[in-house]
């Protein structure tokens, strides 16, 4: 079975070399769908992201052991949350946050536990804790109250993702991930990015691209929501009016 394993890690590397995988600093990384397409039933697809360290190559020293953390981030916007409070009978807004250029997917997966793998140094990043990367983030609003609420609903929602066992070497230097897309993620560009660290310190990294994308007439209503609100609006109108009215006819008959 192993065998196997190996063989098709090894046919795909080939494959995506010739293709364009990337190579920096002693690292081949590489992903099994670049274009995942969203149409009426899609529920969620898992992507694999595989790649091989290249000891003595670049910075990469020659003896390990190593261990990986994949970064994978999505397309980012800005976002609101607000809390609502009860007053004087009244349900309003009390306090808000304002997060910019949020990412709408993110997930953090390594080998081993994350306080195992990195130094002080790279704890520091904002790139390797949910925590940080929602506190920089955010540039309106209470942190504590705020971060961990946003936090809880973007994993709740199975946009936001750490694992800290969610990397699997196949040999000393082959590692393999799976990351889940939900069917609410977000269309855009996808960067996933691998950090190999040896005795905590960073020696080597690579990266990898894909794309989400909805297609058919999901697409047309998902890009006329944004860019034109008035097809948007009159598609959704005649689409209730032909409901309607088909359902009518079903039930006169």
């Amino acid at each position: 079975m192993m065998r196997l394993i190996f063989a098709a890690i090894a046919v795909a590397f080939s494959a995506f070399s010739t293709a364009g995988a990337a190579h920096a600093q002693g690292v081949v990384f590489a992903n099994s769908d670049p274009l995942v397409t969203i149409h009426s039933t899609f529920t969620g697809q898992t992507i694999t992201l595989f790649g091989n360290i290249e000891p003595g190559s670049g910075s990469v020293p020659e003896a390990g052991p190593y261990d990986v953390m994949v970064l994978v981030r999505g397309p980012a916007s800005d976002r609101v949350i607000r809390i609502k409070e009860r007053q004087f009978g009244l349900v309003l807004n009390a306090d808000q946050a304002i997060y910019r250029d949020l990412p709408g997917y993110y997930a953090i997966l390594a080998s081993r536990p994350f306080d195992q793998i990195l130094s002080a140094g790279m704890r520091a990043d904002p790139r390797t804790a949910l925590s940080s990367l929602v506190a920089r983030a955010r540039s309106v609003g209470d942190g504590e109250r705020f971060d961990a609420e946003l936090i809880r609903m973007m994993e709740e929602a199975g946009l936001f993702i750490e694992a800290e066992r969610g990397v699997a070497f196949l040999s000393s230097t082959t590692f393999t991930t799976r990351i889940l897309l939900p069917s609410s993620v977000p269309n855009g560009s996808y960067l996933a990015q691998v950090l190999v660290v040896a005795d905590g310190e960073l020696v080597g990294s690579g990266s990898t691209t894909f794309s989400v994308r909805t297609q058919g007439f999901e697409r047309f209503l998902s890009r006329a929501a944004t860019t034109s609100p008035f097809l948007y609006g009159l598609a959704a109108v005649l689409t209730a009016i032909g409901t309607g009215w088909l359902g009518g006819v079903l039930f006169k008959r």
